[in-house]
C-alpha cells in the first residue's frame, strides 16, 4: 500500500549515467576584449604619469622662479637704500653751506661786506666797447649779426 503521505521512491538508489567530464574553453570573444583592453590601460598609464611628471617639474621650476624673485627683490631694497643714501650724500655736498664752507676754508674766500659793495651809474651816453668782439670773422651770419648790433647802439 502506498501512502501520498510516505514516497520512498525518491530515497531509492538511482543508478549512475556516465557523463562526459565538462572541460572549461575559454570564450575567444572575452579574450579578445581583454586583450584589446591592455593596450588602452597603457597609454591611459603612461599619459597620466607624464602628466604628473610634468606638474612635478613645473612645480619645480616655479619654486627656482620664486627664490630668484625673492633674491632680485632682496638686491632692489638694498640698491634702492643705497641710492637712497647716495642722493642724501650728493645734496650735502652740493648744498650752499658746503660750497660756502669749501670757498672759506679751502680757497681763502671771506663774505663781502656792505660798505665793499660800489654801484655804479651808467649814462646812456656812456658805452663799453669789448676789443675782443671787433676781431674780423670769416663767418657771414656772424658779421651780419655784429653790423645790426653796432647799429641798433648808436641810435
Amino acid at each position: 500500500m502506498r501512502t501520498a503521505a510516505y514516497d520512498l521512491s525518491r530515497f531509492a538508489p538511482v543508478p549512475e549515467v556516465n557523463t562526459p567530464k565538462v572541460r572549461i574553453i575559454d570564450n575567444p570573444s572575452q579574450k579578445r576584449r581583454i586583450k584589446t583592453y591592455r593596450p588602452h590601460l597603457i597609454t591611459v598609464s603612461v599619459v597620466l604619469f607624464l602628466l604628473m611628471s610634468l606638474t612635478v617639474y613645473t612645480n619645480m621650476q616655479l619654486d627656482l622662479t620664486k627664490a630668484e624673485i625673492v633674491k632680485k627683490n632682496q638686491e632692489f631694497a638694498r640698491l634702492e637704500n643705497e641710492y637712497s643714501y647716495l642722493n642724501c650724500e650728493m645734496e650735502n655736498l652740493i648744498s650752499l653751506k658746503n660750497a660756502t664752507n669749501y670757498a672759506e676754508n679751502e680757497l681763502g674766500l671771506v663774505k663781502i661786506s656792505p660798505s665793499q659793495i660800489e654801484y655804479l651809474n651808467l649814462h646812456s651816453e656812456n658805452t663799453i666797447v669789448d676789443t675782443n668782439q671787433h676781431q674780423t670773422s670769416n663767418n657771414v651770419f656772424a658779421r651780419i649779426y655784429q653790423t645790426c648790433l653796432r647799429l641798433l647802439s648808436e641810435h
